[in-house]
């Protein structure tokens, strides 16, 4: 972002603050992302967290349900997809413990219904595989940032999540990224 000149910053705070008010209000709505981030502050108070991320939740199980058959194609382009949402849902509401909480939804919702298609490391899913192991190595980040208040809620789905990882497909990358097998808060 460019700086402002001395000059040019003195003589916009000498502008008139119905002039001020137009040329703010011009300048926010051409970020989107300002617009909904103020929109959730200001409108909705700061109180649909929740709201969105169960919206999310549902999204991510809907997409979890589609028929891939290979899992290189359409269900890495919707397991980006869903990261590239959550990742969006964090920077509006700034929900920690909700980017930590949907990241694990995604690999359970993903490993309960499409089990098959990470269940042996091959060419048509070694791109989701290294996906699900980055994803874990991620969350296991993640994890270190949260109040550890709030590691007992997540204990099982992280452990239930490495143990797939590590008995099908993304073993190999777990191993790797030296990912553990076992998480102990």
């Amino acid at each position: 972002m460019p700086a402002i000149e001395k000059d040019l910053k003195k003589e916009i705070l000498k502008l008139p603050p119905g002039e001020k008010d137009k040329l703010l209000l011009r300048l926010i709505a051409k970020d989107k992302d300002l617009v909904e981030r103020l929109n959730f502050v200001l409108i909705e108070g700061e109180t649909t967290t929740e709201e969105r991320r169960h919206n999310l939740k549902e999204k991510i199980a809907e997409t979890a349900h589609g028929h891939y058959t290979h899992p290189d194609g359409w269900m890495l382009k919707a397991l980006r997809s869903l990261t590239s949402a959550i990742a969006h849902h964090v920077k509006i509401t700034k929900d920690k413990y909700g980017e930590v909480e949907l990241n694990i939804y995604i690999l359970t919702a993903f490993f309960n219904v499409q089990p098959s298609l990470f269940a042996h490391l091959n060419h048509h899913n070694q791109n989701s595989c290294a996906f699900v192991a980055k994803k874990a190595e991620t969350i296991l980040k993640k994890l270190q940032k949260i109040d550890p208040d709030y590691y007992i809620e997540f204990e099982t789905d992280v452990n239930q999540a490495l143990d797939f990882i590590y008995t099908h497909g993304p073993g190999l990358y777990a191993r790797q990224l030296g990912l553990p097998k076992q998480w102990k808060p």
